[in-house]
């Protein structure tokens, strides 16, 4: 085993205490899948990934409460916080896996190091978050409902990222 997979095994182990070894086991399988694939492509499958994990892990009425914004989505305990924690944690390993923590260079890269949560992820992608207006961010997030709606689930309150998550995800679903 190597220093870095010992890291990223404490690591999941302290986010998912429960769950790290079937997060493991997820986040290495979706790094096999995405290893010879174009960001473009990698955010297809990784999108696919996330918006089947909403559909699982949450009801209708619990997608609803995150698409309109009802507060008790953030509290701890709520479906809606353990969606975001296993996602979160699965986005990160699986950047981990494939060595992809440098800077971004196209929208698909830059919104699943954002994604990931990671404070080094993010200044990864704060290059092209910032030449980004809000409408080439809505525009590329309307493409990927599932990063779309976690990116709705981890935005708390009324910001301008959870409007833009919001219309992209209602976009992506009416097409």
């Amino acid at each position: 085993m190597t220093a870095g997979q010992t890291e990223l095994q404490a690591g999941l182990a302290a986010i998912l205490p429960g769950s790290w070894q079937a997060a493991l086991a997820a986040a290495e399988e979706l790094a096999r899948r995405l290893q010879y694939l174009d960001w473009q492509d990698r955010a297809k499958l990784l999108d696919e990934y996330l918006w089947i994990e909403a559909r699982t892990r949450l009801s209708t009425d619990g997608v609803t409460a995150v698409v309109n914004r009802h507060p008790e989505i953030f509290r701890r305990g709520h479906p809606a916080v353990a969606y975001a924690t296993w996602c979160t944690a699965i986005v990160a390993s699986v950047l981990q896996l494939l060595g992809e923590d440098g800077r971004a260079d196209c929208a698909e890269h830059a919104l699943t190091l954002l994604l990931s949560r990671w404070p080094a992820h993010q200044d990864s992608a704060d290059a092209w978050l910032e030449r980004a207006t809000p409408e080439d961010l809505q525009r590329e997030l309307a493409k990927l409902p599932g990063y779309a709606f976690l990116l709705l689930t981890l935005s708390p309150n009324d910001s301008a990222e959870s409007f833009i998550a919001r219309d992209a995800f209602w976009t992506a679903m009416l097409g």
